[in-house]
């Protein structure tokens, strides 16, 4: 049956035809529609099916916008360099300008999805192999869900034939009529958990702490890397469905390319741009969380008041007002930080909200803020320069800016840690501490340890 939905898509393809031979190469179609209301882990789970090793998923920490992408329809890579960012952006703004959209829902769609790699300059390995320094892909087919409101948005391209745009549509209606959300079973068993020399990494706590003692630089991030083995292949739904269950006030991220996933749940966002507000935050600082209401509230208490989480947490609150006041006005935090609490750890926590003039974009406010002194350190270029020489792993993707952009220079990045890379029966779980002056390399190590809980339990490692 035809229905007045394909004479709209049909309508869309004519009118990218014709704008087609005017430009001399093809243009996309990005065609967005209301729907009733479709829940996004239903369709996360029947995007496997149609789309293999081809779906993301993205929510807020209060849930009211998600988004679920299944297919690629087309990916926007860049070179491991600086301008990095920038040339995601412009390429992008470049793809849609030329392309035909329905003018109902802008607002909606088209948007890439994507992320960068942490340091570029650093040397790679074989584990992030599929992961490019720079990697965004625009949807085949996307659920968004704002406020409860749902949309779906088909991408195609218009010398595309008439039989592949019926192949979407009914592929599209067979998401929509996937069936409910299936919660499995997950219990696949894990052989073993390879920690990746953990007395070398404490002892590059030691040479940090010492040049930072000669007044090279005030704080470094260092990083460490779990390795964890299972008896069964991981199902990245089920690990999905704990981190929305387990992990209620983070951000989740999905990330599926082939046979690889890099997923997590983070508190952290980097920057967010709606229109000429910015919006970040400061998150540095961390501990524990009690077993009674007293015991987390005494855990909370002295983080307010510990002088090394403290000065940690300062460092990343200057730094980011610094680098907003560049390209911004009105630039605003509290004068105190307050606690944020999640299920394994509660951490120091500063909102920071700028307004900005329009010719500011996206690209401008990620390369100013990555990496902010939570995830690299301070002064920013030496601490770059002493994370390369000391720490042995490659980061890839963990703790690098992830998120999406919109047609109109909006979008939204987080900073991806609380992560793991799934590689079909083995997974890489990262964790990372500040290491200031007064670091203690047993203490930081016990952090790292609270910091891999959401993923380890995530996977099934974590019996509580």
């Amino acid at each position: 049956m035809i229905t007045k939905q394909y004479h709209h898509i049909v309508g869309l393809w004519e009118e990218a035809k014709v704008k087609a031979a005017s430009i001399n190469h093809p243009v996309l179609i990005s065609y967005t529609k209301k729907v009733d209301q479709l829940h996004p882990m239903q369709f996360f789970q029947a995007g496997a099916h149609y789309f293999p090793g081809q779906r993301f998923y993205w929510s807020n920490p209060s849930k009211n916008h998600v988004m679920v992408g299944a297919g690629v329809t087309k990916e926007f890579t860049a070179g491991g360099n600086e301008e990095r960012f920038h040339q995601i952006e412009e390429e992008w703004k470049r793809f849609t300008e030329q392309s035909v959209k329905n003018q109902d829902t802008q607002h909606i769609g088209p948007v890439i999805y994507g992320g960068f790699s942490f340091d570029p300059k650093k040397e790679k390995t074989k584990l992030w192999k599929n992961f490019a320094d720079a990697l965004f892909v625009l949807p085949t087919i996307m659920l968004t869900s704002i406020d409860n409101v749902t949309y779906l948005t088909i991408n195609y391209w218009s010398d595309c034939e008439e039989s592949h745009l019926q192949e979407l549509m009914r592929i599209k209606e067979e998401l929509i009529e996937g069936g409910s959300s299936i919660r499995h079973a997950y219990a696949p068993g894990i052989v073993k958990c390879l920690e990746m020399d953990p007395n070398d990494w404490k002892d590059s706590i030691q040479t940090v702490t010492n040049r930072i003692s000669d007044g090279i630089m005030d704080k470094v991030v260092l990083a460490r890397e779990l390795r964890v083995l299972f008896h069964d292949e991981i199902n990245v739904d089920s690990v999905l469905e704990n981190l929305l269950e387990e992990q209620t006030n983070s951000y989740l991220f999905t990330v599926e390319r082939g046979t690889d996933c890099f997923i997590g749940a983070t508190p952290e966002q980097l920057v967010k741009k709606a229109g000429n507000e910015v919006h970040s935050m400061c998150l540095a600082g961390s501990t524990g969380r009690g077993a009674t209401l007293q015991e987390d509230e005494k855990l909370g208490k002295c983080l307010l008041t510990d002088k090394k989480n403290i000065h940690e947490h300062e460092l990343v609150v200057q730094m980011i007002k610094s680098a907003l006041q560049e390209v911004c006005h009105d630039v605003t935090t509290p004068n105190e930080p307050n606690l944020y609490k999640m299920k394994h750890i509660q951490h120091l926590h500063t909102p920071v909200m700028a307004s900005t003039d329009k010719e500011v974009s996206l690209a401008d406010l990620v390369n100013l803020l990555h990496p902010t002194p939570a995830l690299g350190g301070y002064p920013r270029e030496i601490s770059m320069e002493t994370i390369r020489e000391v720490e042995k792993l490659d980061r890839g993707w963990y703790a690098g800016p992830l998120g999406w952009m919109d047609a109109q220079n909006n979008g939204e990045f987080i900073v991806a840690i609380r992560s793991g890379l799934l590689q079909g029966k083995e997974a890489s779980l990262f964790a990372g501490c500040g290491i200031v002056g007064d670091s203690d390399p047993e203490s930081e190590y016990r952090e790292t340890q609270m910091k891999f809980r959401p993923m380890l339990s995530a996977l099934g490692g974590i019996k509580e």
